[in-house]
């Protein structure tokens, strides 16, 4: 026990411990929320322009902060993604460890019987959280590393906190007690600004108080907790006064309604709580995607049952208040942290992983303390036994279960085994194997997801993409239809409706889909693009200034910039490509930002015959926007004169991914010189 009297022993092997068992997880690819909040997400690719990263999520402009710095560093490569996830971990294990540790100096505990094991108690709770499966989300899974830094700073707020209240009362309110009490309320504040689930921490400071520093037969001083309730104001006002923000669009695009009611989503919930309550003590069959079913009444039998057990674990923990606080806090911890999101308020998703993140914190004290209280001061080093042996097999199921994260072939695949009759890892999948080029497999599982939910419009439109990319556009066409059928508002399946269209040669109804297009969404820049072929092909009218103009007069660029990019692409269209570059070269000088006047510019350059600087140029643009399909596009046209065959056909994917219209006759010459 001599090693636990160093403090840096303790921390030392919970640290080493999280590196080991996430060891394996710094090259596992981007997942699901990834793909919308870190590839395309154009707001984190200038860590100077903070108002771009507000607007995108005010309420998590933390979170998104550091995803900026992240791509500020190391781009899109994952291996700085999942260091700075594994960081965050390990400081939030440390601050649990600490928790505990403070705990035990609150004048509730300080004189009990346990506080004689406190430092092996604190340690054990810092290990169980650290190597806990259950935590994988709020890990490996990039994005949510939302949970895990608001944990973070949840435990920070609090322990301040504490430490501003062990101070005792007769000090002078200068010094470390001002800094603890402001330091506490910074903490609190940064937590909420990094995911909104965090708005629990005024009731945990609250009920801490109650719980562990409030003396006997003395009032609590409520005066000291009314800026902490105050805080519970900052998101609902922050949504109200951004109005540059849609954040009713955003919300529909980032965590959709589920649709179902808050009813519903109450009685589904009672048996969500009893899943991860399983999950907490026996993290097996973990599963990204649950199919969970949506329960809408309340006679029905598992309900019942669930709504029971809750009952008593919570009658448990009342009753448990007076002898066993620990084991009453860590209960209460758990059920108050999941409130949030395990309530009334439907989300996405009735079931996810990383929301047991936080209230792993409740559960690893309960664990850990119950375990005392168990074995007690005689069998001591059977305690130590028995919890080293679930630490031991919790690493092992958390370095395994790492494994199925490598990628997405091995994530998805892993969701269908355990959730075979739910249509979406058989899109995402499908998507997968579409963007290797394995269409056969792919348009298989679209099939199964629509067979399973015939009702997603999603599947649709990539099973449309995937037999657009086969040259089948009339079995296209009619995966389009049904999409559009489904959501009449489903931009990018009207696209490429249009494009299947273009490829048929019936330029009049493609034209007709572009303009449906750009009637919604004005900003839908591959449109403009797909149109100006259209209308080219169909009377050899160049109407590429015009499209090219009105797709790009919709960001902030300057008037001047875009006057001479529109007048380079004028020159350009009359094959002056000298007087076109010399133009583009001005409109990057005013506005260096400028993805449209690179990638035009790049056109010239290669119709002027400079491969090598257009190649340069097309590079630029994707750096700076990846979500320029033509770009793609024309990227592929030079790698297919260089004979670099693989590349080509990468860009081609992804130009396609996006939409654009990549001519059904260059595709044909690249699968003649490289078939796939």
């Amino acid at each position: 026990m001599r090693l636990f009297q160093s403090r840096l022993f303790p921390v030392a092997i919970i640290c080493f411990l999280g590196v080991i068992i996430y060891s394996n997880t710094f090259l596992c690819s981007f997942h699901l929320d990834d793909n919308n909040s870190i590839l395309p997400n154009l707001a984190i690719r200038d860590i100077h322009n903070l108002r771009n990263i507000w607007d995108f999520w005010p309420s998590r402009f933390i979170t998104y902060f550091t995803l900026a710095i992240n791509y500020h560093f190391q781009q899109l490569d994952v291996w700085g993604y999942h260091f700075f996830n594994l960081m965050v971990h390990l400081l939030s294990a440390v601050l649990v460890w600490y928790l505990i540790l403070l705990t035990f100096s609150t004048p509730t505990l300080r004189r009990e019987k346990i506080s004689d094991y406190s430092k092996l108690i604190a340690f054990f709770t810092g290990l169980i959280f650290v190597a806990s499966p259950v935590q994988i989300q709020g890990v490996t899974y990039i994005v949510q590393r939302a949970v895990s830094m608001a944990t973070l700073f949840y435990l920070s707020s609090l322990i301040l906190y504490i430490k501003f209240r062990l101070i005792p009362e007769g000090n002078s309110v200068s010094g470390p007690k001002v800094f603890y009490y402001a330091g506490s309320l910074i903490a609190l504040v940064f937590a909420m600004f990094t995911k909104e689930m965090t708005l629990t921490l005024p009731f945990m400071i609250c009920f801490y108080e109650f719980s562990f520093l409030k003396k006997a037969k003395k009032r609590i001083n409520w005066k000291r907790l009314v800026p902490f309730f105050l805080t519970l104001f900052i998101i609902p006002l922050t949504m109200f006064l951004t109005r540059s923000v849609d954040i009713t669009q955003m919300h529909r695009t980032v965590e959709p309604s589920p649709g179902i009611s808050p009813w519903y989503y109450l009685l589904t919930q009672f048996r969500v709580l009893v899943t991860y309550i399983r999950l907490v003590f026996m993290p097996l069959n973990q599963n990204l995607d649950y199919d969970y079913p949506i329960i809408k009444t309340l006679l029905n039998l598992p309900v019942l049952a669930s709504i029971l057990f809750l009952a008593i674990i919570l009658v448990f923990a009342i009753r448990a208040f007076r002898n066993y606080r620990l084991i009453s806090f860590g209960i209460f911890w758990f059920f108050l942290t999941l409130l949030p999101e395990s309530s009334i308020i439907p989300i996405k998703d009735v079931i996810f992983e990383h929301r047991l993140y936080l209230p792993m914190v409740g559960f690893s004290i309960l664990l850990v303390s119950g375990m005392y209280y168990l074995f007690k001061e005689r069998r001591i080093k059977v305690m130590v036994i028995v919890l080293s042996l679930l630490v031991v097999f919790y690493s092992i199921l958390t370095y395994q279960r790492n494994k199925v994260w490598k990628d997405e072939f091995t994530l998805w695949s892993d969701v269908i085994h355990k959730s075979p009759f739910k249509a979406r890892g058989y899109n995402i999948r499908g998507y997968t194997y579409a963007s290797k080029g394995d269409l056969d497999r792919a348009i298989t599982d679209y099939n199964k997801g629509i067979e399973f939910d015939p009702s997603l419009a999603m599947s649709f439109y990539n099973r449309g993409n995937a037999y657009q990319n086969k040259g089948d556009f009339d079995r296209a066409i009619s995966d389009y239809n049904k999409a559009i059928e489904i959501d009449p508002k489903y931009l990018d399946a009207y696209n490429n409706r249009g494009n299947a269209y273009q490829n048929k040669g019936d330029f009049d109804r493609a034209i007709s889909d572009y303009n449906k297009v750009i009637e919604i969404d004005p900003n839908f820049v591959n449109a403009y693009n797909n149109r100006d072929i259209a209308y080219r092909k169909k009377s050899g009218f160049n109407q590429t200034t015009a499209d090219s103009g009105e797709g790009i007069k919709k960001g902030n660029i300057p008037d001047s910039a875009i006057l001479y990019n529109d007048q380079g692409n004028t020159y350009r269209s009359n094959g002056d490509f000298g007087q076109a570059i010399v133009n583009y070269n001005k409109a990057i000088e005013i506005d260096s930002n400028y993805a449209l006047a690179y990638n035009n510019r790049g056109i010239a350059y290669q119709l002027q015959g400079n491969s090598q600087q257009a190649i340069l140029d097309y590079n630029k643009v994707i750096e700076m926007d990846p979500n320029i399909a033509i770009t793609y596009n024309n990227r592929a046209l030079i790698y297919f004169e260089e004979g670099k065959y693989e590349e080509c056909w990468e860009d081609i994917r992804k130009a396609q991914a996006l939409g654009y219209n990549v001519p059904f006759e260059f595709i044909e010459q690249v699968q003649k010189a490289y078939p796939k």
